[in-house]
């Protein structure tokens, strides 16, 4: 490793984003301190003092294990940046004939390397962390066996995008922009795959009950939105977390309801989740994001063009010489930290889609309470936080807070008089 501009410009990125989040991570921590003495002001009647300390001692147990988890994992990091990357690249290189097997083998076992260092960490969150606090369902054996099914998929489905993107960039000149269209094809293809094939390996789907199907679809039909069908998934397999969310394209597209979700809010309350999130389709975010990301990801693919032609880079940052792999590795690192801001943005944005989807639910189901009881009860039962520091919230937070969105759907239903109270 020659350390140089590159070198430089990584470690500054890199010591601002971990100064930050630690920062932010301990304010927070000291928030959270201050928090379970009594319920807010927003949820009394409607949370126990319990729950409040209950998701104070399970919030604060996962930053705490976060913020070890941020030190422990930079020393990795920073040993192939100094020693692993140059000592691995001379390996391959004389184990394999042809850069596009040598890129195979080197960020498979960069991969493998750090899916097997993580593997700790993602037990102990589980098994002790989620155990603890009543949210984990999935047993050792379930665990292992997720896993090789991620691994498997991972294999064939990235293995043979990384082998096509590498040849690409042996290939011409123009390999960035070729490259580029390719893994947006392949987000897109994935898109459609990913619910149809994929994720019928980890979960089961059955239709939920004729009432609730009725319901959803009746909301689906009054706004205009094409609907398949209604279906449950078995979530509490794994977790006793509850979800919601849209699969497919135009007339194919399914709600899938985590079958958590269905035990626990009652049908108005999740016919204005739903609400919620056919918001974000009829208001044009989902789309506003996919063409957002896709403009974004040329100027990615353009930068990476620039500076794979820079020595220097691979120098700086723990090669000796020049490749298309070496390339991909250490753009991921610069852009990994160098990028950060981009996502402060970006949740900026969404906070704000948020709020307009509220507002569009409170619309559809003519009242402010049914999402309201819909928020507080998901509320209670992630045991989400119940209340952040300023700055946590305003770096961190892709969605509003819980007391900023009860206020909101309040304000917006009082000037349409619709009612906020159940009556």
């Amino acid at each position: 490793m020659t350390c140089n501009m590159y070198t430089w410009i990584f470690l500054s990125a890199f010591a601002i984003h971990q100064v930050l989040e630690t920062t932010l991570a301990i304010l927070q921590l000291k928030h959270l301190k201050t928090r379970g003495k009594k319920v807010p002001k927003h949820l009394r009647g409607k949370v126990s003092l319990e729950t409040i300390q209950q998701a104070v001692a399970y919030n604060t147990e996962k930053m705490r294990f976060g913020l070890l988890m941020r030190f422990v994992d930079m020393v990795p990091l920073w040993v192939f940046i100094l020693f692993g990357f140059e000592w691995l690249d001379s390996l391959v290189q004389s184990w394999f004939q042809g850069e596009l097997w040598r890129g195979l083998a080197f960020i498979s076992i960069v991969s493998g390397a750090g899916a097997l260092l993580g593997l700790p960490s993602s037990l102990y969150f589980t098994f002790v962390i989620e155990q603890k606090h009543g949210f984990n369902k999935q047993t050792i054996r379930g665990f292992f066996a997720d896993k090789l099914k991620e691994s498997f998929i991972s294999l064939i489905l990235g293995g043979g995008l990384l082998a096509l993107v590498l040849w690409i960039m042996s290939a011409t000149t123009y390999w960035w922009f070729i490259a580029y269209g390719v893994i947006l094809v392949f987000q897109l293809l994935m898109m459609w795959i990913y619910p149809l094939v994929i994720m019928p390996l980890f979960n089961k789907f059955v239709p939920v009950s004729e009432e609730l199907s009725d319901a959803v679809s009746g909301l689906a039909q009054n706004l205009g939105f094409p609907l398949k069908g209604v279906v449950a998934m078995d979530g509490s397999r794994r977790s006793a977390h509850s979800n919601a969310f849209i699969i497919g394209f135009k007339s194919a597209r399914r709600i899938v309801l985590y079958d958590t979700l269905i035990e626990k809010l009652s049908i108005p309350s999740l016919v204005a989740v739903l609400a919620h999130e056919l918001g974000h389709f009829k208001l044009g975010h989902i789309k506003k994001r996919l063409a957002t990301m896709a403009v974004l990801g040329l100027g990615v693919f353009g930068a990476l063009y620039w500076m794979s032609q820079q020595p220097a880079m691979y120098h700086g940052l723990g090669f000796s010489t020049p490749s298309a792999y070496a390339a991909l590795i250490v753009f991921g690192l610069l852009f990994g930290e160098v990028s950060f801001p981009f996502g402060f943005i970006s949740r900026l944005f969404s906070r704000r889609d948020e709020y307009a989807a509220d507002r569009f639910a409170v619309d559809a189901v003519k009242n402010s309470h049914d999402l309201k009881d819909a928020l507080i009860t998901l509320t209670k039962q992630n045991l989400s936080s119940p209340g952040s520091h300023r700055w946590y919230r305003g770096y961190y937070n892709s969605h509003p807070s819980l007391r900023e969105r009860l206020k909101a759907v309040d304000t917006h239903a009082e000037t349409k008089n619709y009612p906020t109270e159940k009556g």
